[in-house]
């Protein structure tokens, strides 16, 4: 007890509990506030916040998808004014096109030993003469060469012949259609109908590729007619088999020109290939692209056979040749190639980075290609200072001070993460493919068969090669075929011999369409000239503010009059999803481009038009038809004024 005498200036005291509710209530308030800093701070440093925020200067020229200029036409002009075809006229030509049938299968005979199985090209050229009179004049400045009998190159010579030809090239021939699907179709395949409501030509053909074949053609017969008259060579090329292969067309157009012109002699060449995405295709993430390929993947048929002996269903083997097969089939399907990304995947991968900001791109696969073109900037240290200046401090510091191996690590997590959160679809665009597409085998259900035979379809990733994939396929079966008592050969190497306790024998052999895969064409540094300038025609051609072209009647042949846009169409390389025939063309130039000429407008039919190549429902729309004449026109007149290779 306090003695107050003894200390008067004492006062009375908090209980203790009251002092210790005070002081953790104080402490509680410090954490709270602490805390909220710092998760402040965290979420600031983010790389979900600061990554876009640095990074995505998608128009400037050290954006990850730089944008040229929109090409001007008015210096190469020189006040010429360019006449051409109604929307009518273009679309009545392709139409009668269409409805000419010019299927053409696999291996047939040459023209030299079957001339009769290739007569369908005669009324197709015959066609020509009369839709495209200026060019086929006896007295036009263009000239057409007929080769190896149906294979068509029309040159029309520049006025300048130090300047290497531009060549573009397309296909006569169509796929095919499969007489079980005619009930399919909504209007009959060879129709060329022309569909009003939707605005759309149907049949096939209609994209692959006759569309871009009448397109540049149309072309050429405008430019005539205008009194147009280029500086630079132009040489158009029609192959007639391209479809399987292109040994018959293109294999012999390109031995003519090597011959005439020699190696290298090519500027820049311009075929088929990915198009101009609307909004509404899948590819696209919302938002319309042009998006030529610059590289192409290659393509090996391999063909498997398995023997073994026949004899009564009622006393079979643990395996059938049947049995084998499977299991092969079985085995290879379940070793898939692996998903990678390697240098020579960049032109994919700089195609999906020009789509991350767009509408439907998902969150992840965003977040995914932010961190990957950080991770490829810190390795090679390409941040200039005003990225540089947005990192964050810690960022900055790994800038200049991170270990090479541990900028290389960052960067393969990054192509990892981005491989992760990737569809198949896309996936399937940097690997190499396998498809397992026709198999042969018995010829009765109480027999067993002696004989099964098997083809698969690889469609090679561009850093890998036919070499690769052989390799692969020793390496897989080996095994499988000395566990299950197979003699091997493969690709004409007897890996395991036949012997007494043989229970058959596996063949693996090449099939007989192989092309390797291409090099990439220059879209960055001072060879990427002809690069440049197909973009900056493309940005010419597609504005997202152009209104569709439509055909409103049969009568509505109108004059289209020249309209200035503000909204050029975004422009990235990609990656060719399959091949086409310009492989045969590599020793003329450096500089292929594969792209087809499309609509950025959504497809009315609710389909995609570039998902109906080669199948039921094949069509184009009428606004790309129209495109397909602008783009090839103002490719030829840019091209013709333009030193490509100081572009």
């Amino acid at each position: 007890m306090v003695d107050k005498e003894r200390f008067p200036d004492e006062q009375p005291r908090f209980p203790s509990t009251q002092r210790n509710g005070r002081k953790w209530l104080m402490i509680v308030a410090l954490v709270l506030m602490a805390t909220y800093s710092c998760m402040h701070h965290i979420q600031t440093l983010s790389p979900e916040v600061w990554l876009p925020r640095v990074l995505n200067e998608v128009d400037s020229e050290s954006g990850v998808c730089p944008q040229v200029a929109e090409y001007d036409p008015t210096a190469a002009l020189d006040g010429i004014d360019v006449h051409k075809p109604s929307t009518e006229t273009s679309v009545y030509r392709l139409s009668q096109a269409v409805q000419i049938n010019t299927s053409v299968g696999d291996d047939w005979p040459s023209p030299d030993e079957d001339p009769d199985a290739w007569q369908l090209f005669h009324p197709y050229a015959r066609w020509f003469e009369k839709n495209f009179p200026h060019v086929h004049d006896a007295d036009s400045p263009v000239h057409r060469d007929v080769i190896h009998h149906h294979g068509l190159l029309y040159t029309w010579k520049g006025t300048d012949p130090s300047l290497k030809p531009l060549l573009i090239t397309a296909h006569q021939d169509v796929v095919p259609v499969d007489s079980s699907t005619l009930s399919e179709w909504v209007h009959p395949p060879f129709s060329g109908h022309i569909d009003f409501e939707n605005q759309t030509v149907w049949g096939r053909g209609a994209i692959d590729c006759k569309n871009w074949l009448h397109g540049s053609m149309a072309s050429v017969e405008s430019l005539l007619a205008s009194g147009w008259t280029p500086r630079r060579t132009i040489l158009i090329a029609y192959g007639f088999d391209e479809e399987s292969g292109g040994s018959q067309g293109a294999q012999y157009i390109a031995k003519f020109l090597q011959d005439k012109y020699g190696e290298s002699s090519v500027a820049m060449l311009v075929d088929e290939g990915t198009p101009v995405y609307s909004s509404s295709d899948p590819e696209a993430y919302g938002a319309p692209i042009a998006a030529p390929a610059v590289i192409e993947k290659g393509m090996l048929n391999v063909e498997l056979e398995v023997r073994s002996k026949g004899g009564h269903s009622s006393m079979p083997p643990p395996h059938t040749s049947i049995g084998f097969m499977s299991r092969i089939l079985s085995l290879l399907e379940d070793h898939p190639f692996p998903d990678k990304i390697e240098e020579k995947s960049k032109a994919h991968i700089k195609f999906l980075q020009c789509m991350r900001d767009h509408p439907t791109m998902p969150s992840k696969l965003r977040h995914a290609l932010y961190k990957l073109e950080y991770a490829e900037r810190l390795h090679t240290r390409t941040f200039d200072s005003l990225r540089l200046s947005k990192l964050p401090i810690i960022e900055r510091l790994l800038v200049s001070f991170a270990p090479k191996f541990w900028t290389t690590s960052k960067l393969e997590n990054a192509r990892q993460g981005v491989l992760d959160v990737l569809d198949y679809s896309m996936l399937s665009l940097l690997k190499t493919t396998q498809a397992a597409d026709v198999i042969h085998g018995g010829v009765k259900v109480n027999a067993l068969p002696e004989r099964v035979t098997a083809q698969i379809n690889h469609r090679v990733a561009t850093y890998s090669s036919i070499a690769e994939v052989q390799t692969r396929y020793k390496g897989l079966l080996k095994r499988f075929a000395h566990d299950l008592s197979l003699s091997l050969t493969a690709f004409g190497q007897e890996l395991i011999p036949h012997t007494n306790s043989s229970l058959g024998s596996l063949s693996i052999r090449n099939g007989s369409w192989i092309v390797e895969t291409s090099r990439p064409s220059p879209t960055e540094g001072e060879k990427a000239g002809p690069w440049r300038l197909l973009s900056s025609v493309i940005r010419q051609t597609w504005h997202l503010d152009e209104p569709r072209h439509i055909l409103q009647s049969k009568s509505s042949n109108v004059i289209r009059v020249p309209t200035n846009y503000e909204q050029p169409v975004r422009v990235s390389p990609t990656v060719m999803f399959a091949i086409t025939d310009t492989h045969w063309y590599n020793k003329l130039t450096d500089n292929i481009f594969r792209f087809a000429s499309l609509s950025v407008h959504p497809d009315l039919t609710g389909m995609s038009m570039f998902h109906t190549m080669h199948t039921v429902n094949e069509h184009v729309s009428i606004d790309a038809i129209v495109k397909a004449v602008d783009f090839y026109t103002n490719l030829m007149i840019a091209a013709s004024h333009e030193n490509i290779e100081n572009i």
